[in-house]
């Protein structure tokens, strides 16, 4: 026992000089570590940020959600809907599908997706243009789209929320049911 606390007295005799001679030193590193520490729990530091809440449509979606629904009561309108959910990958012999093949498409959103309510059939999609589209990416979507069996109509930017200006392109939908009930009967 005399012996630990002879050589725990010598280490606070040696560190005693060091301690004194860099006090100002580990007193800034060590208010620099707290501070740190506070700013990263105050700014919500510690891993990812949490995700806050946003609005479901833009204004100019739920505008034409409302119309399109005027438009087209016979069907139903999906909003906001993942190209996950209307695409997969399809089986290749030799080749496994790997989440690169699928990351082409899954995150992507497709504005509206108009439903037959009495078969399940998707009608056709919708998308909402607006003034941040690129052509070119538009329409390479709308091939793989089209490659799948999808019709996108394409809302352009110009376009108002209004039922005479969406009736013009969107129209000839109201008897697509119709004539695709018709032809599976007859």
């Amino acid at each position: 026992m005399g012996g630990r606390n002879g050589s725990g007295a010598l280490a606070a005799r040696l560190l005693r000089p060091l301690i004194e001679d860099h006090l100002p030193l580990l007193v800034f590193i060590v208010s620099a570590v707290v501070l740190m520490a506070l700013l990263r729990t105050a700014m919500g530091g510690g891993g990812a940020p949490r995700p806050v809440a946003k609005p479901f449509l833009s204004a100019r979606e739920a505008a034409m959600r409302d119309a399109l629904e005027q438009i087209l009561p016979m069907y139903r309108l999906h909003a906001q809907v993942a190209m996950g959910a209307l695409l997969k990958i399809p089986w290749r012999p030799g080749r496994k599908a790997t989440p690169a093949d699928r990351n082409s498409f899954s995150q992507k959103i497709v504005d509206f997706v108009v439903e037959d309510p009495t078969t399940g059939r998707v009608v056709a999609l919708i998308e909402v243009d607006d003034r941040s589209h690129v052509p070119e990416k538009d329409r390479a979507r709308d091939a793989m789209l089209a490659h799948a069996g999808y019709r996108t109509v394409r809302i352009p930017a110009s376009t108002r929320p209004s039922i005479p200006a969406l009736l013009l392109l969107v129209g000839p939908l109201r008897n697509e049911g119709h004539e695709a009930t018709a032809m599976e009967r007859g």
